[in-house]
């Protein structure tokens, strides 16, 4: 049976939308929502604004008011019935209670075999341990490496216009659409 791995913020749950609020409400910023990632966020508005919103909206009042990701709900549902799905995430384990919260209120949580933290290791290190075969997430630092181990990676951008760099071995999808186009 295929193993995926999901990365949760922005990519099931729409944090990124959240994100780009807090940055309009606290910087006074306009960043689009596929910007909102670690890699791409931190050069626009500074590691110690991006480390200041992260400890805002990664907390539990926000992780639940974040809406799902168009499509994320469905898709986890069909994956869910020919695959082992696991979420692999960077949100330390003190933060995932909040997420698994927010999978149950969108009735979702049945869909999830597991949740793991890269917290302390990383999502590479994290897929070759559960014998996952496709990482989808939305920060490409997390999937440059996979191809190494033989294992498929999905850079999911929703909303992403123009140009945009996808490095060799890396399958840009703007939609959950197109992320099951490509499974």
């Amino acid at each position: 049976m295929p193993c995926l791995g999901i990365d949760y913020d922005a990519t099931i749950a729409d944090t990124n939308f959240v994100k780009a609020t807090w940055i309009r409400d606290n910087l006074g910023l306009e960043v689009s929502p596929w910007q909102c990632d670690r890699t791409t966020c931190v050069p626009i508005i500074g590691v110690e604004n991006y480390e200041a919103m992260s400890s805002v909206v990664y907390e539990r009042d926000y992780t639940l008011v974040a809406p799902p990701i168009a499509g994320a709900l469905g898709a986890l549902r069909t994956l869910s019935l020919h695959s082992r799905v696991y979420i692999i995430t960077a949100r330390p384990p003190c933060r995932i209670a909040f997420a698994k919260t927010w999978l149950e209120q969108h009735g979702a949580a049945d869909t999830i075999n597991n949740i793991f933290s890269s917290a302390a290791s990383n999502k590479q290190t994290l897929c070759r341990e559960h014998g996952v075969n496709v990482l989808i997430d939305d920060d490409v630092r997390h999937l440059v490496h996979l191809s190494e181990q033989s294992a498929r990676a999905i850079l999911f951008k929703p909303g992403v216009d123009g140009e945009f760099v996808i490095p060799v071995g890396v399958t840009l999808c703007r939609s959950w659409d197109e992320v099951m186009a490509a499974l």
